[in-house]
């Protein structure tokens, strides 16, 4: 009897605990789910938007995510997403063409929206605003509404990333470099390790190029 109290007190707090999700598709139709690679151990990057020229919280979060992913983006396993809270495909791909990175997903403020009022609010996980930064851990926990994201004079996301062990690209193997003193054909890891085979999800690079492998 004690075993089943204990069973039921628990399940409230698990549920509770359970993180924000999506599955969102981005401008080059590709499906993205979170908890694909959250169970891979990716960790998830997200900065919403809103696609305005006045709405200046919105561009310089997009440069600042830019610069991170320049940093860290290639080299470590995770996973940046940009995520309008309104405006089409096409408005918000030239947004992001002109202040953050295409090299990363985008999504329009269609399903962004919908993703962000499904986190909106104390009631749900307590987004607020529409240039918010969360980053999910592959461990179940996040951090929401990070604070000072948006300013072009600190480093609030590179800190967090080496606070939580990610080391920048700089400090990694060149993989191009390697590849050419080396056979093109071989697949690697984002640390340069050479795999067996192309893995059957997560990241690999080939022929200089980063691949993603979807289940």
């Amino acid at each position: 009897m004690k075993k089943l109290i204990l069973i039921l007190l628990t399940v409230p707090f698990l549920l509770f605990s359970q993180g924000p999700s999506f599955t969102v598709t981005d401008s080059e139709g590709i499906i993205w789910d979170s908890q694909v690679w959250l169970d891979e151990g990716v960790t998830i990057v997200i900065q919403f938007f809103a696609p305005s020229e006045t709405c200046w919280p919105s561009y310089q979060s997009l440069q600042n995510l830019s610069t991170t992913y320049d940093q860290f983006g290639k080299c470590n396993d995770i996973l940046f997403l940009q995520v309008a809270t309104w405006g089409g495909e096409y408005t918000c791909t030239n947004y992001v063409e002109q202040f953050g990175t295409l090299d990363c997903p985008v999504i329009d403020g269609d399903q962004g929206n919908a993703m962000a009022m499904s986190w909106y609010g104390d009631d749900n996980f307590g987004l607020q605003a529409v240039y918010e930064l969360w980053i999910l851990h592959p461990d179940g926990s996040y951090d929401g509404d990070i604070s000072f994201a948006s300013d072009l004079d600190q480093t609030v996301l590179i800190d967090l990333l080496e606070d939580s062990g990610f080391e920048s690209c700089e400090n990694s193997i060149n993989i191009e470099e390697y590849q050419i003193e080396n056979n093109s054909e071989v697949i690697y890891d984002l640390q340069g390790r050479i795999l067996k085979e192309i893995p059957k999800s997560g990241f690999y690079i080939k022929g200089g190029k980063k691949y993603m492998v979807i289940k």
